[in-house]
C-alpha cells in the first residue's frame, strides 16, 4: 500500500521474488517515488508472508537494490570505437548490428551466427524464451549455454533415461528418512536443479523425525557442520562410491525389483556395471573404508524413503554423467523413484512435459558441431566446443557471437576464449554490467534487471519441493535506456533479416513482433511474454495469469504426488525408464581405466571449488553489499601445509596449465589431505567494473586444462574439479 510521506514523495512496498538461484525466495521491496516519477529502491527484505519462503532469503537476494543503482551499470548502448566505448542510440545499435548479421549470413550462411546464454538467463522468462527464438529464427543451431559448465550431465542423463532433459527428480523432504548429499553445500548455495527455500529447515526436519543425513565432500562444508554426519571423499570419485553401493545392494543383498520392473528397461546390463566394484576395491580410490561403504548402501536400501542427491561438486568432476546415471538408477531399482520419501517428479502448474515434447524442447536433435561432432544437450552445444567452432577452418565456422547475461571468458576453464574472440567479425554483449567478456565485445546493449521486468519462474516451475506459482510485475521502471531482453531480441531479429516463418511457431515471434511495429498508427502491437505465459498457464487448468496478478505473493498448488510419473508421464518412446543407455554403458569403462590415478601418489594437490555465502559466481562482485576478503583464500589441510612448511595466511603460488596464481592460504582440518579448495568467480582486474577490479584474488579457471581438451565424453560437460595443481611458497 502507498504511504504518502509528503506532497512530493510517495513510498510503496511491492511483493516480488528473487531470481538469483533456484530457491526463488519471496521479497518485499520499498520504493520511493518523487513527484516527477523518479524512483529509488530504499530497501529489499525477505517477505515474511510469502507462502513458501516464509521470511527466508539469503544476503545475495536482499542486495539486488544495490545492483539496480550500481553506478557501473551499462545504461545506454555502447559501441567500441578505436578501443574505447562510445554511447550510441538504440536505433543506431540495432541498425548496425542487424546490418552486419545480414552481411555475414549472405556471405557465409546462417550457421556463422552463434549465441551464448549465461546463468542469469535461466532466471528470466523473457530472456530464456526470446534469446533462443532469435537464434533459431536466423536458422543457426549454434546455441551455447552456461549449463555445460556446471549441470550438463544431469540434462543429458535425464534425456537418455526419461526422454526429456527437463525431467529432473527432486527430494520429497517431508517424508524422507535417509538423505545423502554428494558434492553439494545447500546451506550456502541452496540446491542445484531443485527449488526449495531455506533448505536447512528441511534437512533438520529429517533429523527431527529420526531420519539420517550423510554429507560426503572433500571439505567439511557449512552444511556438514549443521546437520548429519560428514564423510571425506576424494575429489572426482563419487561415481566409484555409487557403483560400490549398487554392488552391495544388487550383488550382496537380495534386490527385489518386482514393483518397478514393468516401468524400466535395461535392468541386467545396468546391474552388471556394478558387479566388479566391490567396497574393498573402491575403498582405496575414494578414501572411504569398505565397512562405511557397505553401511551407507544398507542404510539407503533399508530406509522408508531414501534420497540420493548430488550437486555441482560432482557434476563438474571427471565422471559427472556416470555419477548421475548411477544415482538415478539406484533410485529406480530400490523403488525410491516416484516414491513417497524418495525422488518425485513434480507436475507444475501446466503439463510442461507434453508441451516440451510438442515444441521439440529438451530432446536430442540432429545438430552437431563442425569439429568433434558434439551434440546439443537441453538445446545447447557444450561451451567447451565454442573455441574450436570459432577457430575452425570450416567455411561455416562461427563469425558472430551474441552473449546474453554471461561471462564465458572468465567462466570457461583454460581461458583461451579471449584469443579466439579476436577472430570474430562481430561480438555483441547483452548485459546489465561490464565483464571480462563484455570488454571484448564490439557492442554492449543494456538490459533490465530483475526489479525492472515482469517475470515468472518458467524454467523452474517443475522443480518446486513445495509447488506454487508466482508472477511478479516490474517493481520499478527501467532506469536510463535499459530495455527488456524480449524487446531487444525482437528488434535484432527484424534488423537481421530473420524470415517471418520458421520451423517452430515459437521462432516466428521475434520477426512477427518486428513486423507488427511497422503497422501504421499508435497501436504498438507486440506479442508479449505475458501473452505466451497466459496461454501456457491456462492450458494447465490449475491457475491463471489473472489470478497470479491478483495475488502478488503467489498461489499454492497441489502437493507433489508419488506414483504419478512411472507409467504415466515418461517421455521415452516406450514409456519406460532406460537404465542402460549405450553411451553410458560404454563410458563406464573409464572407471577402470582411470582407477589408478586416484591412488598413485603425486606431489600435487587436487583442486576443488566452493561457493562463498556473500558472493555469487562472477556477476555480483561489483556490489558493495556483497563482497569481503574471506572469499579469496585457498584452504589446505594441516598435513599438506606442514609438508610445504607453510603458515596460516602466507601467500602461496598455484601452478597449472602453464600459468600461476597467488593466494593466501588458510590452513584447516575442514579439508581432507591432498585437496586444495579455491573459491571460483574471483579475479576481475579486466572486468571494467571499478569495485570488482580492485578486489583481491584471481581466477582459478585459468589454471585448469583448456575446456576443449577436458570434457565429459557423454555430455560435453566441462571438467573443472579434481585437476592437479602445484603449490609452492610465493
Amino acid at each position: 500500500m502507498p504511504n504518502t510521506v509528503s506532497s512530493s514523495v510517495t513510498n510503496t512496498t511491492h511483493q516480488t521474488y528473487c531470481r538469483i538461484c533456484e530457491a526463488h525466495c519471496g521479497l518485499e521491496v520499498d520504493v520511493e517515488t518523487e513527484a516527477d516519477g523518479a524512483e529509488k529502491v530504499l530497501a529489499v527484505r525477505p517477505d515474511k508472508q510469502h507462502p513458501v519462503s516464509q521470511g527466508y532469503a539469503c544476503i545475495k537476494g536482499t542486495a539486488i537494490g544495490e545492483l539496480h543503482h550500481d553506478p557501473d551499470r551499462v545504461n545506454q548502448p555502447l559501441k567500441k570505437v578505436d578501443g574505447s566505448w562510445q554511447a550510441i542510440s538504440w536505433a543506431q545499435a540495432i541498425e548496425e548490428i542487424g546490418g552486419k548479421v545480414k552481411a555475414l549470413r549472405r556471405q557465409h550462411g546462417n550457421r556463422c551466427i552463434a549465441h551464448y546464454t549465461g546463468n542469469p538467463t535461466f532466471f528470466s522468462a523473457h530472456n530464456l524464451l526470446y534469446s533462443g527464438m532469435f537464434l533459431e529464427a536466423l536458422g543457426s543451431p549454434n546455441h551455447y549455454a552456461s549449463h555445460s559448465i556446471d549441470v550438463n550431465n544431469k540434462f543429458h542423463v535425464a534425456t537418455e533415461m526419461f526422454g526429456l532433459s527437463t525431467i529432473q527428480p527432486i527430494p520429497d523432504f517431508d517424508h524422507c528418512n535417509f538423505f545423502m548429499c554428494l558434492g553439494g553445500n545447500p546451506v550456502v548455495s541452496q540446491m542445484s536443479v531443485v527449488s526449495v527455500p531455506h533448505v536447512l529447515q528441511k534437512l533438520r526436519g529429517i533429523e527431527q523425525r529420526g531420519g539420517k543425513i550423510v554429507v560426503l565432500d572433500p571439505r567439511r562444508s557449512e552444511t556438514a557442520t549443521k546437520v548429519g554426519t560428514h564423510q571425506f571423499i576424494r575429489p572426482g570419485t563419487d561415481a566409484y562410491l555409487l557403483a560400490a553401493m549398487l554392488h552391495v545392494i544388487a550383488h550382496e543383498q537380495s534386490l527385489n525389483t518386482t514393483a518397478v520392473q514393468q516401468h524400466i528397461s535395461g535392468l541386467e546390463p545396468f546391474l552388471q556395471i556394478a558387479e566388479p566394484w566391490t567396497p574393498e576395491r573402491v575403498a582405496p580410490v575414494t578414501g572411504i573404508t569398505a565397512s562405511t561403504i557397505r553401511q551407507l548402501a544398507r542404510d539407503y536400501a533399508a530406509a522408508d524413503g531414501g534420497v540420493l542427491y548430488m550437486s555441482t561438486g560432482v557434476n563438474m568432476g571427471p565422471f559427472g554423467s556416470l555419477a548421475y546415471w548411477l544415482l538415478l538408477g539406484l533410485s529406480a531399482v530400490t523403488g525410491n523413484l516416484d516414491h513417497r520419501g524418495g525422488l518425485l517428479i513434480p507436475e507444475g502448474p501446466a503439463d510442461m512435459i507434453s508441451t516440451a515434447k510438442k515444441l521439440g524442447l529438451g530432446t536430442f536433435d540432429a545438430h552437431r558441431t563442425l569439429e568433434n561432432n558434439w551434440h546439443r544437450v537441453a538445446g545447447a552445444f557444450p561451451v567447451g566446443a565454442l573455441e574450436e567452432e570459432i577457430l575452425s577452418n570450416h567455411a561455416e565456422h562461427i563469425r558472430a557471437l551474441f552473449i546474453t547475461a554471461g561471462n564465458p571468458v572468465h567462466s570457461v576453464p583454460g581461458n583461451n576464449l579471449a584469443e579466439a574472440f579476436k577472430r570474430l567479425d562481430l561480438v555483441v554483449a547483452i548485459d546489465i554490467q561490464h565483464s571480462e567478456t563484455a570488454e571484448l565485445a564490439d557492442y554492449i546493449l543494456p538490459a533490465t534487471d530483475m526489479l525492472e521486468r515482469p517475470d515468472y519462474p518458467i524454467s523452474h516451475s517443475t522443480l518446486s519441493v513445495t509447488p506454487w506459482a508466482q508472477y511478479t510485475p516490474a517493481v520499478v521502471k527501467p532506469l536510463h535506456e535499459r530495455k527488456p531482453e524480449w524487446w531487444i531480441f525482437s528488434e535484432l531479429a527484424k534488423a537481421s533479416g530473420a524470415p517471418l516463418i520458421g520451423k517452430s511457431p515459437l521462432n516466428w515471434l521475434p520477426r512477427i513482433n518486428g513486423w507488427l511495429t511497422k503497422l501504421p498508427g499508435e497501436r504498438n502491437l507486440q506479442i508479449t511474454p505475458d501473452m505466451i505465459l497466459g496461454r501456457l498457464l491456462a492450458s494447465g487448468g490449475k491457475v491463471t495469469l489473472k489470478q497470479l496478478k491478483a495475488n502478488p505473493r503467489g498461489i499454492a498448488l497441489p502437493a507433489n504426488r508419488s506414483s504419478s510419473f512411472l507409467g504415466k508421464r515418461l517421455a521415452t518412446d516406450d514409456g519406460r525408464v532406460h537404465l542402460a543407455p549405450p553411451t553410458l554403458i560404454k563410458d563406464a569403462r573409464r572407471l577402470a581405466e582411470r582407477e589408478m590415478m586416484f591412488t598413485a601418489p603425486t606431489g600435487s594437490l587436487r583442486v576443488i571449488g566452493r561457493r562463498e555465502r556473500r558472493s555469487h559466481n562472477s556477476w555480483m562482485h561489483n556490489n558493495r553489499f556483497i563482497n569481503h576478503d574471506s572469499g579469496i583464500a585457498a584452504i589446505m589441510n594441516p598435513a599438506d601445509a606442514a609438508a610445504r612448511k607453510l603458515k596460516n595466511g602466507q601467500n602461496i603460488t598455484l601452478g597449472g596449465n602453464g600459468k600461476t596464481l597467488q593466494l593466501p592460504v588458510k590452513i584447516s582440518d575442514e579439508v581432507m589431505p591432498g585437496v586444495l579448495v579455491v573459491p571460483h568467480g574471483w579475479g576481475h582486474q579486466q572486468s571494467g567494473q571499478k569495485k570488482a577490479a580492485g578486489l583481491k584474488g584471481g581466477n582459478i579457471n585459468e589454471l585448469l586444462p583448456n575446456a576443449a581438451e577436458n570434457m565429459d565424453p557423454v555430455s560435453g560437460q566441462a571438467i573443472m574439479h579434481g585437476h592437479s595443481v602445484q603449490v609452492t611458497t610465493a
